[in-house]
């Protein structure tokens, strides 16, 4: 079965357009690599070291969201609190 010139030039087109956008992908996932130290050295210790200090401090906080809405919502809590220990003082009298 032969193919015609044609089929053969639309394949090498395609392929080309494809590894050209796999090309592209692979740069930007790869922007946000880091080499990782080799196991059991010392620059390894301090990798590790330094991340489970990052880990500790960064555990249970999100990145900080900022807008109107965000605003509102702590400020609406603020007062709830400032309300609700009134309320405490002024039940205990």
């Amino acid at each position: 079965m032969a193919t015609s010139k044609a089929k053969k030039q639309k394949k090498k087109a395609q392929a080309q357009r494809r590894q050209a956008h796999n090309k592209q992908k692979g740069r930007t996932r790869d922007e946000h690599r880091e080499h990782l130290p080799k196991t059991g050295t010392a620059e390894d210790d301090a990798y590790l070291l330094r991340r489970s200090r990052e880990d500790l401090l960064d555990f249970g906080l999100a990145d900080r969201k900022r807008g109107w809405v965000n605003a509102v919502l702590i400020v609406g809590v603020l007062v709830a609190l400032a309300l609700g220990v009134l309320w405490l003082i002024y039940i205990t009298r």
